[in-house]
């Protein structure tokens, strides 16, 4: 039997499907502890889904109460936001510690800025000691006249954090960390792949597409639409005159190349959709308005709403000449669960601690049942 500090449980929530994925902390190369996927749909969650009886078989397993879990999540919510600050030092010895407290003050103005937010990521853009870029974060010790910190906040919409807050403390679960997949994601396969230079990645989920875009292992931006797989599914439907399940299948066949040549409505219907949510995530990013690409940005198609893309099937303007080149990348059962394993033990050094997330104003036994368990 395992002690529960060293379990660490990730659980991944997507619009379709969860996944819950138990490390052990002192073996974490060694694959999971325990792992198992469900299939669902995230609306209308409440105590009685079907993600707690994926939490109640883990627990079984390990024999012991999850009190706390890393959650991953997507929403049409989440986007990123760019925030420089700049100190003046008058040449004092600047260290580490300096700059998290410089993190921290910046975490606090854009939470003060942006209460309808909840900040999901902060990460380190750009540090500048005077007019020199400091590459290296973990040792620094110089003398310094003038410090600017680049940073960028990934941040999603409070209302729907406090409800999965409420959630799954209703179960006496608290989320240590909540995490955005296609970050998460993007970033791990970066990684995985040894990408380098400018590379963009888009998600396209159930109801949600995502574009990040990174240089090399750095996030330049993010941001989320509400358009997916289930409007593709709906215009099948409604252009073929057929119902949504049989809509969904045709969807599924073209996936995997059974298309025949009398299905090039099918094709054309399919095309329309895409486009118009690649259109929609690049011409709302400023790095594209500001023209930062020249024909050197290659983009990458992820998620099972990409499955759809067939070789040769987008086809884009004048306007569109910043791509490189396109493709598609399989994705691996765990690599989403495994990244964040890999993208929280490179982070606790740099980032400032974060506190548990909990809820505040609890009552009597909710203070009662935290003492006794340890939280």
């Amino acid at each position: 039997m395992n002690n529960s500090d060293e379990l660490f449980p990730i659980l991944e929530l997507g619009s379709t499907y969860a996944r819950l994925g138990i490390f052990n902390k002192l073996i974490l190369n060694t694959g999971s502890y325990f792992e198992k996927k469900i299939d669902f749909t995230r609306d209308n969650l409440n105590e009685s889904h079907k993600i707690f009886n994926l939490i109640t078989d883990a627990e079984k397993y390990s024999g012991m109460h999850l009190n706390d879990l890393i959650l991953l999540i997507d929403s049409s919510s989440i986007h990123s936001l760019d925030y420089t600050i700049q100190k003046n030092y008058d040449k004092k010895i600047i260290t580490l510690q300096d700059i998290k407290y410089l993190i921290n003050e910046s975490t606090n103005i854009i939470k003060l800025n942006n209460k309808e937010k909840e900040i999901l990521h902060t990460i380190n853009s750009k540090l500048i000691f005077d007019d020199d870029e400091v590459e290296n974060f973990q040792n620094i010790t110089s003398k310094v006249n003038k410090v600017t910190l680049e940073l960028k906040f990934i941040m999603i919409n409070k209302k729907l954090c406090d409800t999965l807050k409420n959630l799954f403390f209703s179960k006496h679960i608290s989320l240590k960390e909540i995490f955005c997949i296609s970050y998460i994601k993007s970033s791990g396969l970066i990684e995985r792949l040894n990408i380098s230079g400018y590379s963009s990645f888009i998600d396209i989920g159930h109801k949600k597409s995502s574009l990040t875009i990174f240089k090399d292992n750095k996030i330049l931006y993010l941001n989320n639409i509400s358009v997916g797989g289930d409007h593709i599914t709906k215009d099948i439907s409604k252009i073929l005159n057929i119902d949504y399940r049989k809509a969904e299948a045709k969807k599924i066949k073209f996936s995997k190349n059974n298309i025949a040549k009398e299905d090039e409505l099918l094709k054309n219907v399919i095309n329309a959709r895409l486009e118009e949510i690649i259109e929609l995530l690049f011409l709302k990013c400023p790095l594209i308005k500001n023209n930062v690409f020249k024909s050197n940005l290659n983009l990458y198609f992820i998620g099972n709403g990409s499955k759809v893309l067939n070789e040769n099937l987008l086809s884009f303007g004048s306007e569109f000449n910043f791509i490189n080149e396109m493709s598609i990348i399989e994705e691996g059962k765990q690599d989403v669960i495994e990244s964040a394993i890999k993208f929280v033990s490179q982070n606790e050094k740099m980032q400032p601690k974060k506190p548990i997330i909990n809820l505040e104003n609890k009552g009597f036994f909710e203070k009662l049942f935290e003492y006794f368990t340890g939280k």
